[in-house]
């Protein structure tokens, strides 16, 4: 599940089409994931942008409560027991990674990476039983990750484990901000510049 609702307030524009490396971020993401996956849907309150993709489209059951309420809204949605919630700026996106949460994830309700900077719970898996969880969250008018998932069984996926991954933690990066974007940017050129000098050497 890719959360594409965010108002963008701090980078001005829809942070889902602007350009890393040629491709938007969007793009970057749907190209993991929907290899990765059996099921991808994209939760945003405005679907006509997003109509080129040809993937189900969700409106927010919980406008006004943030990512968790797309959230709930698209685990609610989702046909299959487990569901990975990603938001649409995260270029970066490492599928063994993802594929290694999913796998933590199952028997619990949800597997979320813990990096030098705290949980990611917009880079984790959940159960589809978060969906009651959310929701009674949300109706007693509480919006924060870490409120709704407080007691549950929640697999906490550690630095050291990520890094055996990604061991540059690329895969936790996301755009919120002007300067997020071009230090993404920044970021694609040097691993570009690195698979290049890995296919020099190897020829």
């Amino acid at each position: 599940m890719v959360l594409a609702g965010g108002r963008s307030r701090r980078i001005g524009r829809p942070k889902a089409f602007l350009d890393v490396g040629g491709r938007m971020l969007i793009e970057r993401v749907l190209d993991v994931v929907t290899d990765l996956f059996p099921e991808t849907l994209l939760v945003t309150p405005d679907f006509a942008p997003f109509e080129r993709f040809g993937l189900p489209l969700v409106a927010d059951r919980h406008p006004g409560a943030g990512a968790l309420g797309g959230a709930c809204t698209g685990i609610a949605a989702a046909a299959h027991p487990q569901v990975l919630v990603v938001a649409c700026d995260m270029p970066f996106l490492n599928p063994a990674l993802l594929a290694h949460l999913a796998a933590r994830a199952r028997g619990h309700y949800a597997a979320i990476p813990r990096g030098p900077d705290g949980l990611h719970p917009l880079h984790a898996v959940y159960a589809r039983r978060c969906a009651e969880v959310f929701g009674r969250a949300i109706a007693a008018g509480s919006f924060k990750f870490m409120d709704a998932i407080a007691g549950l069984d929640v697999v906490e996926v550690g630095e050291e484990e990520l890094r055996r991954l990604d061991p540059a933690l690329y895969s936790l990066f996301n755009a919120n901000r002007p300067e997020d974007l071009e230090r993404a940017r920044a970021m694609d050129a040097e691993s570009a510049g690195a698979r290049e000098r890995r296919a020099g050497e190897q020829d």
